[in-house]
């Protein structure tokens, strides 16, 4: 599996080298925009998406824990503001799209890193296919589909685990008072 980029890995010269974030992740908020619009909204939309994404990484640059995954990090802050655009257009959204993301009650462009901390940790403590099956789906950005052939079990098989995971971290979330 493809090592998750941490934000220590983009210091250069004790600066964020948001060139090189933005080139590195590209691709992977491209294809978070394109799965998540299914084209219900304009190019342009898309692009300040795009541009909003990276814009709130470097605002918040200063406030984010050196150690946090990039890569869940811009996912979730693509998502939010993809959630935010189709709100402020008043076009239908089908929330299921988003149902699968552990992240959804966290506004990960404000920042709460204490509440990302914790379920990173949680996420950490999780047992063979189960933790495999988290990093592929949530860090990756692999589909349910894809992560079913990969590793040999049914794409229900997949759901289930992903259900139970989101069920059990919130529990625990719950129950420490967050």
């Amino acid at each position: 599996m493809k090592k998750l980029k941490q934000l220590k890995d983009y210091y250069k010269n004790n600066e964020i080298d948001m060139d090189k974030i933005i080139e590195d992740f590209t691709p992977y908020i491209t294809t978070i925009i394109n799965n998540g619009t299914d084209n219900a909204i304009s190019f342009e939309d898309k692009e300040e998406i795009f541009s909003d994404t990276f814009f709130l990484l470097w605002k918040n640059k200063n406030r984010l824990h050196i150690k946090v995954s990039l890569n869940s990090y811009l996912a979730g802050i693509t998502r939010n503001l993809i959630k935010e655009k189709y709100r402020k257009s008043r076009i239908y959204y089908d929330i299921t799209d988003f149902e699968n993301n552990t992240f959804n009650h966290v506004n990960m462009y404000e920042n709460d890193r204490e509440l990302i901390f914790d379920i990173e940790q949680k996420i950490k403590r999780l047992k063979g296919i189960d933790i495999e099956i988290v990093n592929l789906f949530y860090y990756s950005g692999i589909s349910i589909k894809d992560i079913a052939k990969r590793l040999n079990i049914s794409e229900l098989n997949v759901k289930t685990r992903l259900h139970r995971v989101r069920k059990k971290i919130k529990k625990e979330l719950n129950d420490g008072g967050i």
